[in-house]
């Protein structure tokens, strides 16, 4: 068994920012306990909300301008064309539908975090900002990634299945085989939808919020610190990007996007994963203060009086002391 008081400069480590929110949470009553977490996180929650929607009504109303303005070669007969080969894919209902992912997303970090608080001895505040750091996370991608959709978008593997082009003349370029999307027949909703491939929402937001819940996790249990960590907790940790990686199989074995799709989500939803945790916490791998909750009321200052963090590891378990209450 190993004790750890690791961190500022007497060698111990904060586990809050007090002087931001004085006064012990617990002497406070439940009416004044409910104001006081509107008011540090009720306008973020209605901030969040509100692009969540923006971006709904993006992606239902605004046109595809980047899809629409693509040209596809389109060959009848030929079915060994590289054309083909890359949007001559047959159509499937996708394996995991949008609105279960979100799901996913919310309901994953959700039951991750309120069990660490349970087994941590945190409170609800702390809760109430790690859900908020997901789900912001989570909505910040899927806003960023439908503009991205909207502006950029291209083919889904299925497109010509879903197209169901028909020629009424020559098309454009040197040979006259290049078309836009204007010669489709099929369905209109399902056509929109084939024109935004680029890149995957579903993995995009899979990674925005399972890379957030691993540094959460990563942050609760110190795991990247100064002790070998019990092969339980390394899975613990790589549980929610393993989750996120096993969606974009999923999203690769509908074919409803192409390999760089799925690639440019994930790379996209770690970035604001990582922007996201930063924001919302003092550092993302220093093992001394990535657990501390930034304040948007106040800037965060390491001070004398601020509490420190006292633990000891077990089998490779963390054990914490009766004093660890974050904030």
């Amino acid at each position: 068994m190993m004790r750890h008081r690791t961190g500022s400069s007497d060698g111990i480590l904060p586990t809050s920012n007090r002087h931001a929110d004085p006064g012990p949470e617990r002497k406070r009553g439940f009416g004044s306990r409910i104001a006081i977490f509107f008011r540090r996180f009720g306008p973020d929650w209605a901030t969040i909300l509100i692009i969540g929607i923006i971006a709904l009504m993006i992606d239902k109303y605004v046109p595809d301008v980047g899809g629409k303005a693509r040209y596809f070669r389109y060959l009848p007969g030929e079915s060994t064309s590289p054309q083909m080969e890359a949007f001559g894919h047959p159509y499937r209902k996708q394996i995991i539908t949008f609105w279960v992912s979100a799901g996913l997303n919310v309901g994953i970090p959700a039951l991750f975090i309120s069990t660490l608080e349970l087994c941590t001895r945190g409170n609800f505040t702390v809760f109430a900002r790690g859900m908020l750091g997901a789900v912001n996370s989570v909505i910040m991608c899927c806003f960023i990634q439908i503009i991205i959709k909207t502006l950029v978008g291209g083919y889904r593997p299925s497109w010509f299945e879903i197209c169901k082009p028909e020629l009424d003349g020559p098309g454009a370029g040197f040979d006259g085989t290049w078309y836009k999307w204007t010669i489709c027949t099929g369905d209109q909703e399902k056509i929109n939808w084939a024109l935004e491939s680029f890149p995957s929402g579903h993995v995009a937001t899979s990674f925005a919020a399972g890379v957030f819940l691993s540094l959460y996790i990563n942050a609760k249990l110190k795991v990247l610190s100064d002790y070998r960590v019990n092969p339980i907790i390394m899975v613990l940790l790589l549980t929610p990007l393993t989750l996120a990686v096993l969606m974009g199989g999923a999203i690769s074995a509908d074919m409803s996007h192409h390999s760089y799709d799925i690639i440019g989500g994930a790379i996209l939803g770690t970035l604001i994963a990582f922007l996201t945790f930063r924001s919302f916490y003092v550092s993302i791998f220093d093992p001394r203060t990535n657990h501390i909750g930034l304040e948007s009321s106040g800037r965060f200052q390491h001070r004398p009086e601020v509490d420190y963090i006292d633990y000891h590891t077990q089998f490779g378990f963390p054990i914490f002391s009766s004093s660890y209450q974050k904030s």
